[in-house]
């Protein structure tokens, strides 16, 4: 039988899990003697840490599931009333397991789509040199213009002015703005549909 500073401590084998502290006077345990986790624990240890580790080939995260497997087989009101307890630990196990990798799926998808979120907001090269080569081409079309058509286009369409606020600017009629504006857009045509 252990001594009260091993049980108030817990357990380590020789694979490194440790067991749950045995407390005798821990309120899931009044009823089930500590020697039944002792045994259980001694027995069975060492070999469900291979099982673990043969499914995560990851010895670490095999102990973590298997550390959380005893923790939760020491939760029990009643343990030593169950009819197979090795089966239930393995079993709780391998469902704590598929939890673990089914989490680890969950968060790799999810930061492989954060990743993809960010990079398609992100021009490629080839689009970057195509956007660069797009406004050289519109900006030598716009010079091309004659400075008063030129000037009613981008009063328009750069700074969203009205064909009247335009010509109360450029001091000339509406109807005037209306002609400008629209020989841009018929030159602007012509020279971008190459």
């Amino acid at each position: 039988m252990l001594d009260t500073d091993a049980r108030a401590v817990g357990l380590s084998d020789s694979c490194g899990i440790i067991a749950p502290a045995l407390q005798p006077n821990a309120p899931l345990l009044k009823q089930t003697p500590p020697e039944f986790f002792l045994e259980l624990f001694q027995e069975h240890s060492a070999p469900l840490l291979k099982y673990l580790t043969s499914r995560f080939k990851d010895r670490e995260d095999a102990a973590e599931v298997a550390q959380e497997a005893w923790l939760r087989m020491h939760r029990l009101e009643h343990p030593e009333q169950l009819s197979n307890p090795k089966a239930y630990l393995y079993q709780m196990a391998s469902n704590l397991a598929v939890d673990r990798v089914r989490r680890h799926a969950l968060e790799q998808r999810v930061c492989r789509d954060e990743r993809a979120a960010i990079n398609e907001g992100l021009p490629s090269a080839e689009r970057s040199v195509a956007a660069v080569q797009s406004i050289d081409l519109i900006l030598t079309a716009l010079n091309d213009l004659p400075a008063d058509c030129r000037q009613a286009f981008v009063l328009h369409r750069g700074r969203d002015m009205s064909y009247p606020e335009i010509a109360a600017q450029m001091g000339v009629s509406t109807s005037m703005v209306e002609k400008y504006i629209a020989r841009a857009l018929r030159h602007l045509r012509d020279k971008l549909s190459v």
